[in-house]
């Protein structure tokens, strides 16, 4: 089989580069576990870029007694149901629902704003290989088998800088648009 890629990219899948997670919803029946101290996140939480607060907050109880657990900070996120692809960066210690898949750990030196750009840029081929009627989704299994294609260390940096330039321009004139009448 040919190898097209540049010199020194690897081509591998996204279980192999990071260890992925999903979270879980405490009973709703049980009011003790809502409305406390630890932000829980949910798919219109996620905004394509940073996530420094969430509509729904969650106790120690809920936490302990439901199947989500404490997203790290940095953590890549995506949503596998409905809004398949929208993305998130954990910037606060948090929870999430099954929606929502997130790294634990990233492997190696790639850093979390390349595998974030990289998922950016595959938002319509995560769509295409969602699964379902009414609302689509994919599952973490799924996910994880995405091809993930590394570039070199110096590479990525290359990549990350460039794209924050943009993202930076691109949020100005959203700014911009946004006051004109």
């Amino acid at each position: 089989m040919e190898n097209n890629l540049p010199n020194g990219w690897v081509e591998t899948t996204l279980n192999e580069i990071a260890d992925w997670g999903s979270g879980g919803t405490p009973k709703s029946s049980e009011p003790k576990y809502y409305d406390g101290d630890i932000p829980w996140l949910i798919i219109a939480d996620l905004n394509d870029g940073e996530i420094t607060t969430s509509q729904k907050r969650i106790t120690k109880l809920g936490l302990e007694n439901s199947s989500t657990r404490i997203v790290p900070v940095n953590s890549v996120l995506c949503a596998m149901y409905g809004s398949i692809g929208k993305l998130g960066i954990a910037k606060m210690p948090c929870a999430s629902n099954q929606a929502i898949a997130f790294t634990h750990k990233i492997h190696g030196d790639i850093p979390y704003m390349f595998l974030f750009y990289y998922l950016f840029s595959l938002k319509k081929y995560l769509l295409e290989i969602g699964k379902g009627g009414a609302q689509q989704n994919i599952s973490q299994s799924v996910l994880k088998e995405v091809p993930f294609l590394i570039p070199p260390l110096p590479e990525q940096l290359r990549i990350v800088t460039k794209l924050n330039g943009v993202m930076q321009k691109v949020e100005s004139n959203k700014q911009r648009l946004e006051k004109i009448p």
